[in-house]
């Protein structure tokens, strides 16, 4: 302590200026030659400690995600804590600097992730009633049917996919990047719940106000089949793993602008996981009432872990340095805000023009266009390659 003041004199009060300090000029604060080396030992171990900025400057803001905070044991999130906790990485700051950062940005990453943020993305403007829960299973669902299909066309595996031996028959089907998903749709599932609470009594007065009564009070209503049939649904449960048979009604009219959320079935698991001495699929079976779906958790832990930066000429020089896990973490947060980013420009400039059923049926060609180069045949399945942000950005209209 009675060193400070004279360090403190030379500007030598952190550990980062004391690790860059040569040691004769510690030794002259410090003359036991020993505990100079000590203190100079300690100062870089405790600099290295320290995270440090990305090796590339960002003229954009780092990306910002939304902290998950774990439930205590036997604590249930709520819809709209569920889709919290699902937040996906966002950027900050003005356009123009976020646009030069992408156009800078070269990604390494192989195809499949890149497949589930194009639908993710994609779906925002064509399925915008869909919660990210939602999106999210679907887009999972869009990369694994992809994936089975491809193994099955190179020989990686063999058989028929799950639904070609029906499974999931009776299920209603939606479309989406072109592929057909069989679904489950999550009636009562109020996500929006405050929103859809006021819409809802207001709903409810305007009746009343319409046969000329007074408006009722809540719980003085007559309830209806429609209330019923809420009450029986999965209404504020946000698991995944929960599910029951609402699709047995027919709700085929249904448009895309008014689809409840929904969930993507995961036919491969139920198919594994069903008993040998089930009855065929049918959607009056009682396996219906356990479907197995896609995990949006799944999808999003995926995105997160999947995008790095592409080694450049300044990175391989500097391989020998170890970075630390919070670093690479970080930075593939943000490279995953950027391209979401990019994406939501895309579709943005395209869905106003060409429409939602247009819109979908093109987006698997842009991806096309951009996804990386891999081998072909099966020496490329999984491999890596760059995408370029730039060329992503240039898909706008």
């Amino acid at each position: 302590m009675s060193k400070v003041k004279d360090l403190a004199g030379v500007s030598l009060t952190t550990p980062e200026s004391l690790s860059e300090a040569p040691l004769p000029r510690i030794q002259s604060f410090f003359p036991d030659d020993k505990l100079a080396k000590q203190i100079l030992s300690a100062a870089k171990r405790v600099s290295k400690k320290r995270p440090c900025s990305f090796s590339t400057p960002t003229t954009s803001s780092p990306a910002k995600r939304t902290k998950y905070v774990p439930p205590e044991p036997g604590q249930q999130l709520s819809p709209t804590e569920f889709e919290s906790s699902l937040a996906l990485p966002t950027l900050d700051g003005p356009q123009p600097a976020i646009e030069d950062d992408i156009n800078n940005t070269l990604l390494h990453t192989n195809r499949a992730p890149l497949v589930v943020a194009f639908v993710v993305q994609l779906l925002k403007h064509t399925m915008p009633s869909q919660p990210l829960s939602s999106r999210l299973s679907l887009a999972q669902a869009v990369m694994s049917i992809g994936a089975k299909s491809k193994a099955l066309n190179l020989g990686i595996q063999s058989g028929k996919a799950a639904e070609d031996e029906g499974w999931g028959e009776g299920q209603p089907k939606i479309r989406v990047m072109g592929r057909e998903l069989r679904i489950m749709r999550r009636w009562g599932y109020e996500w929006q719940h405050e929103r859809k609470e006021d819409h809802q009594r207001d709903s409810i007065k305007q009746e009343d106000e319409d046969r000329g009564q007074e408006p009722s009070p809540p719980g003085n209503r007559t309830c209806q089949s429609s209330d019923i049939e809420s009450q029986e649904t999965i209404k504020g449960d946000p698991s995944p793993n929960r599910s029951h048979n609402q699709d047995s009604h027919s709700r085929s009219t249904t448009s895309k602008d008014t689809e409840p959320p929904v969930w993507g079935l995961n036919l491969e698991t139920l198919r594994s996981t069903s008993n040998t001495s089930a009855l065929l699929p049918s959607s009056n079976n009682a396996y219906a009432a356990h479907l197995p779906v896609y995990d949006p958790n799944t999808a999003r832990n995926y995105l997160l872990r999947s995008f790095a930066t592409a080694p450049s000429s300044s990175s391989q020089q500097s391989q020998g340095k170890i970075r630390s896990a919070a670093r690479e973490k970080q930075e593939k947060e943000h490279n995953l805000a950027l391209l979401l980013h990019a994406l939501d420009k895309v579709y943005a400039s395209w869905i106003n023009v060409i429409g939602a059923e247009e819109l979908d049926r093109r987006a698997w060609g842009w991806y096309v266009k951009v996804r990386p180069a891999v081998e072909s045949g099966p020496a490329g399945w999984g491999g890596r390659g760059d995408v370029s942000l730039k060329k992503v950005l240039e898909l706008k209209r």
